[in-house]
């Protein structure tokens, strides 16, 4: 499993905003695919890889399932996040032992700084989140993808978030800042990853 840099532009929506914007990207880049996902994610019960700058996420994505491993990350220049990242596809029957709470870190694949910070605990669910994904392909750079999600947090809160993963940050947020502001499309720019905004609201029910 690759290690990889994952480069992404978040900002923030409003409902009228995402739906205003989901209509604007149709226009301009044709229809985009639609992915259902239900992520949950684990640790320790002494949150071993939350105090290594790490998280485990798995996700099920239109009956697919994809493992994901994320390290520290920050933030740069146009304000887009870095993070490392190490990702694969598992056997979606895999799902069935997550639902049921009976997953085992030896059934997965995991990286070795995630295994090397586990040790020997066991994993723990800490709960999860489902989105609604409208990705879009944008052609002028390749392998650029433009997710517009609609987050729903443990029933609590829906977020709106427009997220741009991309290898040019500094060049397609002011592209895409442009056309925001053409459209008339209030936006801001999104600090916070969803998992960290997960967590902060799973503290705030406790």
């Amino acid at each position: 499993m690759a290690e990889h840099l994952e480069i992404e532009l978040k900002w923030a929506l409003d409902a009228d905003g995402h739906s205003a914007l989901g209509q604007a990207l149709t226009r301009m880049l044709g229809q985009p695919r639609i992915l259902e996902q239900d992520n949950r994610f684990f640790d320790s019960t002494d949150l071993r890889l939350r105090h290594a700058a790490l998280n485990l996420r798995l996700r099920r994505e239109n009956e697919r399932l994809l493992m994901t491993c994320k390290g520290r990350g920050d933030i740069g220049a146009a304000g887009e996040h870095r993070h490392t990242e190490w990702e694969e596809w598992l056997d979606p029957s895999t799902w069935d032992a997550v639902a049921a709470g009976r997953l085992q870190g030896s059934q997965l694949p995991l990286p070795a700084p995630v295994r090397d910070a586990l040790g020997d605990a066991e994993l723990i669910a800490l709960g999860g989140f489902t989105n609604r994904r409208l990705e879009f392909s944008y052609q002028a750079e390749p392998g650029a993808l433009l997710c517009l999600d609609r987050t729903d947090f443990l029933g609590v809160r829906i977020d709106y978030e427009l997220e741009i993963e991309t290898g040019a940050a500094v060049e397609q947020a002011e592209f895409w800042r442009d056309h925001l502001r053409s459209w008339d499309i209030p936006f801001q720019p999104q600090p916070l990853t969803k998992f960290a905004r997960f967590l902060s609201l799973t503290s705030a029910a406790k």
